[in-house]
């Protein structure tokens, strides 16, 4: 791929070695070194959507079972917030 390459070579040229910039030449290096896994992730069709909406289900639950110091609580709480409650009732 010539495009991230011509890139990186760019942004190293314009870095002149410094203490200043030092964090920005890590950075680069940093794109240089994972160069083909995010061109492998830009390229996915995958999302994190599913785990972003199950960690706001677990911060909801966090925040209502409060003050509880069971497990159990907060495994209940997440079951009531998430799971619909057509399905709850069949598992009885």
């Amino acid at each position: 791929m010539p495009v991230p390459s011509n890139f990186i070579r760019h942004a190293r040229e314009k870095v002149t070695s410094g203490p200043l910039l030092a964090p920005v030449l890590t950075a680069i290096e940093t794109v240089e070194k994972q160069k083909d896994r995010i061109l492998q992730r830009w390229a996915s069709t995958y999302s994190n959507a599913r785990m972003e909406a199950l960690n706001g289900i677990f911060k909801a639950a966090r925040a209502r079972a409060r003050g509880y110091r069971n497990t159990h609580t907060f495994i209940s709480m997440i079951y009531l917030i998430a799971a619909p409650l057509g399905d709850i009732l069949k598992s009885t």
